[in-house]
């Protein structure tokens, strides 16, 4: 058996910000980040029910009936050759308030060079992932929206293919007084149709509660999202891990002693938000987010490292929103994310 091909594989699928908790899981593409926002924002999406079509992929009621027809690019270049993006359209109906979205996800990492058991090279190998989506979302009762997604997943690992089907379902209740927005989703329902081996693997399921609150005297949203509700231990433990000294770039460090406990657990479950309006007609936006998980499980040990927080901005041009987004991963590198999209029922056709 091709071993050097086994080992790619399972690479180049353990995703970055995920891989501790996840890597028993199919298809991390559903964990990836769908736009230069959510990026920005410690990739969850923050409540709310605004503009943002992307927002769909985390919670399907966070769209917003007042946008007519929207439709967004999105792209994520991260390390090497791989990039991740997706595109998304959305329609809403006077019936009900009934909203409907759909959207075309790819991960694609590019061509890895294959070797035979011996380190000789042999055929290239491509590996990519795609989440073809389509969902709906309406007003179940005033101020509350419940929405729900259709996934149909494709993996192609080299000559290994996998195919499944999944589901969302989402709530969100906007409260005008505060004004704050509450949101609770169950993604990634689901299981495999057709395996990559002889055995079927689960689907990273995700229990996410959000919210978020705008200030009243101030332009600023704050939000928090807790996630992997469904599994209270998100502590890895490494069995492999032993106490030495290593060195990054000629830098020796210790590593630390490692004193995990509730609280520190609790707060892996968790992710701050803040964005900030700037302008009369708020057309510009910054916005700062904090992972504890990524913080913990990808900040190396002795070295100062920036994991887990992540910044960006959103500016909006006449019918354009452009967004960019940068996350902290490692002390190895970065990912910018870039977002454009634009509401199609604004172009209207002249009158002759």
């Amino acid at each position: 058996m091709n071993y050097i091909r086994i080992i790619f594989c399972c690479l180049i699928f353990i995703d970055i910000s995920y891989g501790q908790i996840e890597t028993d899981r199919v298809f991390p593409i559903l964990n990836h980040v769908t736009s230069a926002r959510m990026a920005a924002h410690g990739g969850y999406a923050i409540a709310s029910i605004d503009h943002d079509i992307n927002a769909v992929y985390s919670n399907p009621a966070f769209y917003n009936p007042e946008n007519h027809f929207d439709l967004s690019f999105n792209h994520q270049f991260q390390f090497l050759q791989t990039g991740i993006g997706n595109v998304t359209l959305g329609k809403n109906i006077k019936w009900h308030d009934l909203s409907l979205h759909a959207g075309i996800q790819y991960a694609n990492f590019g061509n890895i060079p294959g070797y035979d058991e011996n380190g000789q090279p042999t055929t290239t190998l491509n590996a990519n992932e795609y989440n073809f989506l389509a969902g709906m979302s309406f007003l179940l009762y005033e101020n509350m929206r419940v929405g729900t997604n259709l996934k149909f997943l494709h993996s192609n690992l080299a000559e290994y293919t996998s195919n499944a089907m999944a589901f969302d379902i989402g709530f969100a209740y906007h409260i005008p007084e505060s004004p704050s927005t509450i949101g609770f989703s169950i993604r990634n329902i689901g299981s495999q149709l057709t395996n990559y081996g002889n055995y079927r693997e689960p689907m990273p399921l995700d229990v996410q509660a959000s919210g978020s609150i705008r200030l009243k005297h101030l332009p600023l949203r704050l939000g928090v999202v807790a996630h992997h509700l469904q599994r209270w231990n998100l502590l890895y433990e490494n069995p492999y891990d032993v106490e030495q000294s290593f060195a990054i770039d000629n830098q020796f460090a210790q590593p630390e002693s490692k004193q995990y406990g509730l609280v520190d657990n609790f707060f892996r479950h968790l992710v701050f938000q803040a964005e900030l309006a700037i302008g009369k007609s708020e057309s510009f936006k910054l916005r700062l987010g904090y992972n504890h998980l990524m913080k913990r499980d990808l900040s190396v040990n002795g070295f100062r490292s920036l994991a887990g927080f992540s910044g960006g901005l959103g500016l909006r041009v006449y019918r354009f929103y452009f967004d960019y987004g940068l996350s902290v991963y490692h002390i190895a590198g970065l990912t910018h994310t870039l977002t454009l999209a634009t509401d199609l029922s604004t172009y209207k056709r002249k009158q002759l």
